[in-house]
């Protein structure tokens, strides 16, 4: 979990941008368009699926902004979750899932329409700075030569780890949808 600190450093890195020979380069997030029968049924289903790819526990898991218009025959909605996937005592994965869709009656199915679906995976780690020692120039130098010397490598394989996780989040997700399509 992250650090309950006042104050603190925190290093952040977009999984999906920095990591070398990733399929977004430069871009520090993914997106799904889908558009297809029943895209309303992503909302139950996509905090199952991030805690199943996350392995971490449904309750776990914020659902942000939820908003649901249906006082048109087109019905639109959005709503964003937050996850986080705690690696050690410094670092963990926030992951962001914004969704937006909207659905409208059709005549072959219960209802069809579109879905845009933005996933972004960020790695954090975070140094408590909240006692004198902790501010002090001689913690920062202890803490900056084992963050340079030992946690690097630590480091990057979670970036690594994040991307994957990020990637099998997405192709979950496309799995689901196509299963709405048949």
């Amino acid at each position: 979990m992250p650090i309950f600190a006042r104050t603190k450093l925190v290093i952040q890195d977009d999984c999906f941008s920095y990591t070398p020979g990733s399929p977004y380069p430069g871009i520090s997030y993914a997106t799904i368009n889908y558009e297809g029968p029943n895209p309303h049924k992503i909302y139950p289903i996509i905090k199952k699926i991030v805690a199943q790819q996350l392995q971490v526990d449904e309750r776990d898991i914020q659902e942000k902004e939820v908003n649901w218009d249906r006082s048109s025959e087109v019905e639109r909605f959005s709503f964003s979750i937050e996850a986080v996937k705690e690696f050690d005592s410094f670092t963990y994965m926030y992951i962001k899932v914004d969704v937006k869709g909207e659905a409208k009656p059709s005549k072959n199915f219960e209802r069809e329409g579109k879905l845009n679906i933005k996933i972004e995976p960020i790695l954090r780690t975070e140094y408590p700075q909240d006692t004198m020692w902790q501010r002090s120039i001689f913690y920062e130098f202890f803490r900056m030569l084992f963050h340079k010397l030992i946690y690097k490598d630590t480091r990057l394989r979670y970036l690594e780890k994040c991307r994957d996780l990020g990637i099998r989040l997405q192709l979950e997700i496309k799995k689901f949808l196509n299963t709405l399509s048949e």
